[in-house]
């Protein structure tokens, strides 16, 4: 019996043992298993970082691919539109210039002479608002001009004796021995009247510019007591115009009237007719009647002709020219004619 027990302990205490043993390994492992540092729980986050860079990556790239296809087709088109643009400038062209071809000209005698009357009306309308500074290519300088318009002088003494005549002064103390009073007499002043008539349209279109000039330097420049400008269309007949526009016309008797016999002078600007090289039997008698009723009533009557004396043979002016000291315009002409006007040159 007491070997049985002995055995049954011994199994008991071997059971018990291997259980221990168990227990132990078991332990053994499972703090091992604790203790052993995990490495598959930091591959998790790698991986979805690595996921997104990706995705981002992607995205932009398919941006770019956008915007790069959106930028080529808005340059096709860009040149597409240029391009049907000037075929379409192209054909416009074409068919203008077809038409043209087509078109015949008809009464082109009339075409030109409307042409021509607008082309003078604007020149005029330019001219007469808004005189151009124009270079001194004329013939006769501005400054030559003020200067030939300062001999144009009647000096006549008026008013009160406040000058002193030294001439008259020096008689009398040679006849006295001594000086009692001075002689004093009134101061002189240029009492020259001058009248401008200036042929305006047609022919003389060519030589606004040039009467424009010759006007004003007698106006602003010549120290003129009194000066005119009267505007006609190749001969006067009845009137005078005070503007380029023939608005406001007055009377020759009338213009006539407010000069003074002794003192105007008249200066005829006009090519009377040699810029065309025409010859009118009607312009010459009616401008022959206009020059003997002015010199009716003013003695000093010349002409300035902006054509040159070489090209008035066999017309008009060369026939006008008997009637009337006629000068062709340059500086030597200027002073002749305001010689005739002051009654010098004849």
């Amino acid at each position: 019996m007491s070997e049985k027990r002995v055995g049954v302990t011994n199994k008991q205490t071997r059971g018990r043992g291997d259980a221990g043993t168990r227990r132990i390994e078991i332990s053994t492992k499972i703090s091992f298993t604790l203790d052993q540092p995990n490495n598959h729980l930091p591959d998790q986050p790698t991986n979805r970082e690595n996921s997104s860079v990706l995705r981002f990556w992607v995205a932009l790239v398919l941006v770019a691919l956008l915007v790069t296809a959106i930028t080529i087709w808005l340059i096709t088109q860009r040149m597409i539109a240029h391009l049907t643009a000037q075929e379409s400038l192209l054909n416009q062209t074409s068919s203008s210039d077809s038409q043209a071809e087509l078109i015949q000209p008809e009464d082109d005698e009339s075409q030109a002479f409307q042409v021509i009357q607008q082309a003078n009306s604007r020149i005029d309308e330019v001219f007469a608002n808004h005189p151009l500074p124009l270079p001194d290519y004329f013939p006769v300088t501005r400054r030559q001009m003020k200067q030939s318009w300062r001999y144009l002088r009647r000096f006549v003494r008026e008013g009160p004796a406040v000058e002193l005549d030294l001439e008259a002064t020096i008689n009398q103390i040679s006849r006295q021995g001594v000086l009692v009073d001075p002689i004093l007499r009134p101061r002189r002043f240029n009492q020259s009247e001058l009248l401008i008539l200036i042929d305006w349209y047609g022919s003389m279109v060519p030589f606004h510019a040039l009467s424009q000039r010759l006007a004003q330097t007698a106006i602003k420049g010549g120290r003129i007591s009194q000066s005119k400008i009267y505007y006609f269309h190749n001969y006067p007949i009845a009137d005078l115009y005070t503007t380029p526009t023939y608005q406001e016309a007055v009377s020759i008797p009338d213009m006539l009237a407010q000069l003074s016999t002794n003192r105007a002078g008249i200066l005829i600007f006009s090519d009377a007719g040699a810029a065309r090289r025409g010859f009118s039997l009607e312009r010459i008698e009616l401008t022959a009647t206009f020059l003997m009723q002015l010199k009716q009533r003013i003695r000093y009557i010349a002409w300035l002709n902006p054509v040159p004396k070489a090209a008035w043979t066999g017309t008009t002016a060369e026939a006008i020219a008997k009637f009337v000291p006629m000068f062709e315009f340059s500086r030597r002409g200027l002073d002749n004619a305001l010689g005739v006007l002051r009654g010098q040159i004849r």
